[in-house]
């Protein structure tokens, strides 16, 4: 059996021992140590751990106070939580289409559908592979907020930059199946103090502190609640995993990408099989490796490849395809994205991959077009 993905966490070490043995188990010094991990690690002046991708976006659109005629833009191939968040809050998403070639959202189609009712823009660095955020905040309204979606991403640099320079606010994702992971959880980085205060606040279900913030110098500092809120805060239990892959990802990204590197090496000369083009950025980061085929086959490939006990799966369908968005959403128009989710599967990709597994993987596609 090659299983589709393999954390990175050391069995051998005792994460959880100093938690266990402290005060304090959820949001407390723990969270904070993560925090300011990500603080010096992106130049931001602002980090919230969450305990989610999906919460944390929507304690962002909380803060932003959207409005039912609120528009929010998003690309149409991408995990569905994106498009989840925009209708949780009550605002109305945009599909922009990608573009064929980096499955990376069409900024030109995402400039055709910006409208006066457009609050938001979040783009995806899907797979791993980075937006050009730079490049879209020149074109659009400086009234227009940029959520980046980095929950596939955790390092690379768009413009020399490093991630989250050119957004208002940066979201990655701490889920099981990341590079970094937590099981589950999620960070906001962002440069917007008002904000940050707002989504802390908003995350913790409306509270002005958490509570180890409530006893300074043997005084108890009172809280109180301004806006409604829910909760969305990431335990201490949860961050304890995530200092060592903070500092240690340099070496993770890496090893990813030398097992990319191997795979493009076995599959490039199938004439059958596809790949995003790598958008131009410096060390983007590689979390999936996407692999494209005709329609008609790759549904017939994966059976093939589960068959031979090889686990791959679809990362993703154009949302705009899902029962619920294709009803409500009628009128959407996005080829590109329809097209790509209906070809794409993601190979088994991680760092404890072996070089026996993906000549194992490679072969068996290989086997399966030669009767084609």
């Amino acid at each position: 059996m090659i299983p589709f993905y393999k954390h990175n966490l050391k069995k051998d070490k005792n994460y959880l021992k100093k938690i266990i043995s402290s005060t304090y188990l959820t949001s407390g010094p723990m969270c904070e140590k993560v925090e300011n991990l990500l603080k010096k690690r992106f130049k931001t002046k602002f980090a919230i751990l969450t305990n989610s991708w999906t919460n944390g976006l929507i304690s962002i659109l909380l803060s932003l106070n959207l409005k039912p005629k609120d528009e929010v833009i998003i690309p149409a191939c991408t995990f569905v939580a994106c498009a989840n968040v925009v209708e949780m809050v009550g605002a109305k998403v945009i599909f922009a289409d990608i573009d064929p070639l980096t499955k990376l959202m069409d900024i030109k189609d995402c400039l055709k559908k910006i409208s006066k009712n457009t609050k938001v823009i979040m783009p995806v660095h899907l797979y791993g592979n980075l937006f050009n955020t730079y490049e879209l905040k020149k074109k659009i309204r400086k009234d227009i907020f940029i959520i980046e979606d980095s929950a596939h991403a955790f390092c690379g640099k768009d413009n020399k930059n490093s991630l989250g320079k050119f957004s208002d606010f940066t979201v990655f994702s701490f889920y099981a199946t990341k590079s970094i992971t937590c099981g589950e959880g999620g960070a906001i980085i962002t440069n917007h103090k008002n904000y940050s205060s707002k989504i802390r606040s908003i995350s913790n279900n409306g509270m002005t502190k958490p509570a180890f913030k409530r006893f300074v110098n043997n005084k108890y500092i009172p809280w109180d609640v301004y806006s409604v809120g829910f909760k969305a805060n990431l335990s201490d239990i949860n961050a304890s995993l995530l200092a060592d892959q903070i500092r240690g990802y340099s070496k993770i990204a890496n090893m990813k990408k030398k097992v990319y590197q191997k795979y493009i090496k076995q599959l490039k000369d199938i004439s059958q099989i596809t790949f995003p083009k790598q958008n131009f950025n410096k060390n983007r980061d590689f979390y999936l490796f996407p692999i494209g085929v005709h329609q008609n086959i790759r549904d017939k490939l994966i059976i093939y490849l589960l068959k031979k006990k090889i686990f791959v799966t679809v990362n993703f369908k154009s949302v705009t395809e899902l029962d619920y968005y294709r009803k409500k959403y009628k009128k959407t128009h996005c080829p590109n994205s329809k097209k790509w989710g209906s070809e794409q599967l993601s190979l088994p990709f991680h760092t404890k991959i072996t070089d026996k597994e993906i000549r194992t993987v490679s072969n068996e596609i290989k086997k399966f077009f030669s009767s084609y």
